[in-house]
């Protein structure tokens, strides 16, 4: 069956003048931002367990390092309902690769790792260091997904570590999984950058380190998770429609909205999305409530919606539904969700 997902990440379309201030940004860029991975959208998609080297490696003694995400997130309850132990290493020409620790659900994973450069050298530039490789993929999954990395602040700017986290996300329809496929990684070219090239429009790369490091493991997703079935109506797009499924882990909201009701509603939900697309996935209020008397609301126009999607929005042929994904800003502690707020109808959790 055809699905109109729709790619909630930022899309640039540069004029002449744009570029020019896009290439003067790009000068006074910090390499620690977050970077597009060349394939976007690709299939298939990412997520981890452990890690187990494909390569044959002399076995080594792997050093205690501090969990790249654990830190990230302050070892918060989010975190530890939905982390993994890594730990696995690879040491090629004195440079070891170490996966220390991740974060995922069925749609989301976070993955940090740790580049130990041979004794006596030192990673020190202000600006930050990139990877030429950094690759993500599933086996036998097919749908769209989007990958990012970023360089996580060093500890210690003047040894010959550094720190790494990627992130992805990925669409899934009601019933997938990635439990139990294998999840393959690939990562490699360490480099910084160095003067503008005006002829190339673009950095010099100065490569630290060439090696390339390949990993792979069979997906056991963590088990905390709320899942709940209420099939009650809700009002969204101007229609009545049920709400068969709603899931909440410590990354968010996943949201399933179904009915004969939804079909061709692309042809009366305006182009008003922040993308400039059709507004089928962005503004249906979702709240949880706390057990603390608190309230958590997950606005979907913030760009926390990524793997959102419907059908039968324009062929009416298709069964008629919205899958609603809304992330939180922080790792949500699970135990203290009392009760969630979908479309105006309030779903306690049992």
């Amino acid at each position: 069956m055809k699905n109109e997902y729709q790619n909630s990440l930022d899309q640039l379309k540069l004029t002449e003048e744009s570029k020019t201030q896009l290439i003067q940004a790009l000068k006074t860029a910090d390499c620690t931002q977050t970077h597009p991975h060349p394939k976007k959208w690709k299939l298939p998609l990412a997520a981890a367990a452990a890690i187990v080297c494909l390569m044959t490696v002399t076995p080594l003694a792997v050093k205690m390092l501090s969990p790249v995400i654990a830190d990230h997130y302050q070892n918060s309850p989010g975190y530890q309902q939905s982390m993994v132990e890594l730990g696995d290493s690879i040491t090629k020409h004195g440079w070891t690769l170490t996966m220390t620790d991740a974060v995922i659900d069925n749609y989301n994973i976070s993955i940090g790792f740790q580049l130990d450069a041979p004794q006596g050298t030192v990673l020190d530039c202000a600006d930050g260091y990139q990877l030429e490789q950094w690759d993500l993929n599933i086996s036998d999954f097919e749908h769209g997904y989007s990958v990012t990395y970023r360089q996580i602040e060093d500890p210690d700017p003047n040894d010959n570590s550094i720190q790494f986290m990627i992130e992805s996300q990925y669409v899934m329809r009601e019933g997938d999984s990635l439990q139990g496929k294998t999840l393959s990684l690939r990562l490699g070219g360490l480099f910084h950058t160095g003067e503008w090239n005006e002829t190339d429009a673009r950095f010099e790369r100065i490569f630290d380190c060439d090696h390339t490091w390949k990993f792979s493991t069979k997906i056991d997703l963590p088990a905390k998770k709320i899942s709940l079935e209420p099939n009650v109506t809700v009002h969204t797009l101007d229609v009545d429609a049920t709400l068969t499924h709603a899931e909440i882990t410590p990354f968010g909201v996943y949201v399933y909205i179904e009915g004969d009701s939804l079909k061709g509603h692309h042809s009366w939900v305006p182009k008003n999305a922040p993308d400039g697309w059709y507004g089928c996935i962005e503004y249906q209020e979702i709240v949880l409530h706390m057990k603390d008397g608190t309230s958590l609301p997950l606005p979907g126009d913030t760009g926390n919606a990524a793997g959102s999607g419907c059908s039968g929005g324009t062929d009416s042929s298709e069964t008629g539904y919205l899958h609603i994904a809304r992330r939180a800003e922080n790792l949500i502690d699970v135990d203290q969700v009392d009760s969630i707020s979908i479309c105006g109808v309030t779903i306690p959790v049992k």
